[in-house]
């Protein structure tokens, strides 16, 4: 098999479970050689189905454990898991083309946040260490930036800190929306 041709069956096969825990493992011991590989990835299937493990994981235990197997709280949760990582990816992309000089890859931010947030969902299901956990992904974007983007340290820390505030305005932004909606189609 040449070389291409196992690049072209590597890409279009699915994540093992192996290859799931060597991610997750690679991005836990050393965040800083995990995402200097992620540098020459040139497409985003292998993060994305990174993420969505670790979402239907977070979201399943999170079900059964606090929601006593409620499949609606089971598909929000789901559909928070992959939709923040994406909009923050959105939000960082943006803040990252009006900081540099040369442009970043939307892709490549995308996956920086999908590896970062699927390893912290693991185990961010547990009682009381979401909290603790957030500051440690905002850690993991960071240094993907600094190393996968070249974006220096200060701006890689500015655009995490921006982008989580545009998060905070965005949904208190719409907040007001949601529950006119609600109030609308469920009373």
């Amino acid at each position: 098999m040449t070389t291409a041709t196992s690049q072209a069956a590597s890409s279009t096969r699915a994540i093992s479970v192996r290859e799931y825990l060597d991610t997750l493992v690679g991005i836990i011991r050393s965040p800083s050689a995990f995402y200097k590989s992620v540098q020459l990835e040139q497409e985003t299937r292998k993060a994305l189905t990174f993420l969505l493990i670790s979402s239907v994981f977070h979201a399943t235990v999170s079900m059964s454990y606090f929601y006593e197997n409620s499949l609606l709280m089971g598909g929000i949760y789901l559909l928070n898991d992959i939709f923040m990582p994406v909009l923050a990816a959105v939000f960082s992309f943006l803040l990252a083309g009006m900081l540099q000089s040369s442009s970043t890859a939307f892709l490549r931010i995308l996956s920086i946040y999908a590896y970062a947030s699927g390893a912290i969902m693991v185990i961010s299901w547990i009682p009381s260490l979401g909290m603790i956990l957030e500051p440690i992904r905002a850690v993991l974007v960071i240094i993907g930036l600094k190393k996968a983007c070249d974006i220096g340290w200060i701006k890689a820390i500015f655009i995490v800190a921006c982008s989580g505030l545009l998060l905070l305005v965005f949904f208190w932004s719409i907040a007001p929306v949601l529950s006119t909606m609600k109030t609308m189609f469920f009373t």
